[in-house]
């Protein structure tokens, strides 16, 4: 097969892999095979060498430091092949499948119908909508930028699998990720699209799409004609969340929560129908892909006696304060941050706090004997204050206690929140 840069690819051998995530457009559900989870062998230099963004200094409360706290430390080592991707431009090939009517693919609506869509065409509207989203959520420090890439013609029995391995095996040498759009919408009762990261590119650079298997694919669903003008990115926001090893977050059912680009991405466009982005996404997410400096998150000590006071700026702000971290053990920790209602965030009723379990434990991904942490996609973030769908943000005078620990929120003082914490047991 000779392959050449935006031609059209006409294959019919089957091979196939398993997706790490599998996410719905609206109101989505989702699976993910967490069986072979994605790790990192990842040092502590090598973080420093990979984040020459991140300040490795902390003005935290007293106690342990930022960088040493392990939890934390974990999640920075798991995530650090992941700021190959997250730092600077990360250059996605964009490609086509043309969906022939009659596929075997079950994921596809059995309707003849099939979206007059063309890579290019897709590569702008990505460029023009989901670019300065992510520009904006990283404060700068992330700029994806979309590139036409290629059509591939997919035969009767091939699967959307199939049409995104022949898009890896045709990128070029500087493509990291690949984002396929199938023209066919899926079924009703399908999964909308997926996202993963690939696995660690090692030495290469730039980390090479077809080496390490990064990708998003969605249906076409999200560019139908029906949406207007502006496509409904929020989907494939989420599942570039995916590709840069983003897990969901929520209480476990489904996609709870309404302000986490990680958990129901649809969440501004119920309260706005007119709105296409997703929300905001968690501190955990923007420390973890180097977003905010070690030096704008608090830490409490580990000791049982552990009290102080921390003022917050929100997380979704360009500086300051923005994350606070209490200590469980080795591999969880609790977050504490200020959510603003402003930006991708201004449908939420009012500004406030919320806190989520961050585990990375074993026993979050999978079960049986395996002891490797549950990095990126497969941690769990789980919302510990409020109902779903979690907009209820606790406010000043509020209280929150759980797993050892309480805060109170004393006041909000231009943007800036005082939160009390001290240990329970």
């Amino acid at each position: 097969m000779t392959v050449t840069w935006r031609s059209r690819i006409v294959f019919g051998t089957a091979m196939s892999f398993c997706a790490l995530a599998a996410c719905s457009s609206g109101n989505p559900a989702s699976t993910t095979d967490n069986s072979t989870p994605n790790t990192s062998a990842a040092s502590s230099s090598t973080l420093a060498a990979s984040t020459s963004d991140v300040v490795l200094s902390t003005t935290s409360v007293p106690g342990s430091s930022v960088a040493t706290l392990p939890a934390v430390a974990a999640l920075l080592d798991g995530s650090a092949f992941i700021r190959n991707y997250s730092l600077g431009e990360d250059r996605l090939g964009v490609w086509v499948c043309h969906v022939p009517v009659g596929t075997t693919d079950p994921i596809y609506n059995p309707v003849d119908f099939r979206l007059e869509i063309t890579d290019d065409r897709i590569a702008a509207l990505l460029n023009q909508h989901v670019t300065p989203y992510f520009t904006g959520i990283s404060d700068g420090a992330y700029s994806p930028e979309f590139v036409a890439s290629g059509e591939i013609d997919m035969a009767v029995t091939d699967t959307h699998r199939d049409c995104v391995d022949e898009a890896q095996r045709a990128s070029s040498d500087d493509i990291t990720g690949v984002v396929v759009v199938a023209d066919a919408e899926h079924g009703e009762n399908q999964n909308g699209g997926w996202g993963r990261p690939g696995k660690v590119c090692g030495d290469t650079s730039p980390c090479r799409a077809r080496d390490t298997g990064r990708a998003v694919y969605i249906g076409a669903s999200d560019f139908h004609p029906e949406w207007g003008e502006v496509p409904a990115v929020d989907l494939m926001e989420h599942e570039i969340g995916h590709a840069l090893g983003f897990p969901h977050s929520g209480d476990g059912n489904g996609y709870t929560s309404n302000v986490d680009l990680m958990s129901n991405s649809a969440a501004p466009r119920e309260y706005d129908p007119d709105r296409r982005n997703a929300p905001d996404t968690l501190a955990v997410n923007r420390l973890a892909a180097g977003w905010m400096p070690l030096a704008d998150v608090a830490v409490a000590a580990t000791d049982t006696t552990a009290t102080g006071t921390v003022r917050l700026a929100p997380s979704n702000t360009s500086s300051g304060t923005r994350l606070l971290v209490l200590p469980l053990d080795d591999l969880r920790f609790i977050s504490v941050e200020v959510l603003g209602n402003v930006g991708n965030h201004s449908y939420l009723p009012s500004s406030g706090v919320i806190v989520h379990e961050i585990d990375q434990r074993p026993t979050a991904c999978r079960s049986g004997a395996d002891t490797t942490p549950c990095r990126n996609e497969y941690r769990t973030q789980v919302p510990l204050s409020g109902t779903r769908p979690f907009t209820d943000l606790l406010g000043g005078g509020s209280t929150w206690s759980g797993e050892g620990w309480a805060i109170e929120i004393q006041r909000e003082s231009d943007g800036i929140w005082v939160i009390d914490y001290r240990r329970t047991n």
